[in-house]
C-alpha cells in the first residue's frame, strides 16, 4: 500500500494526529464509518 492515514477526528483508540500504518488497517478504517475522520497520506518510499 503506498499510503498511510492520519487521524484528525479521534475515534476508537486513535487520537488525533496517530498515523495508521497497517494496511489491515487502512483498508478497515477506510471501508467503516471512520473513513470521514482520517486523511491519506503518502508513505515513504512510495
Amino acid at each position: 500500500m503506498n499510503f498511510h492515514l492520519v487521524v484528525l477526528k479521534p475515534f476508537g483508540t486513535f487520537k488525533r494526529g496517530d498515523l495508521i500504518t497497517d494496511a489491515a488497517t487502512v483498508l478497515k478504517v477506510l471501508g467503516g464509518g471512520n473513513a470521514a475522520s482520517v486523511v491519506r497520506v503518502l508513505a515513504k518510499g512510495a
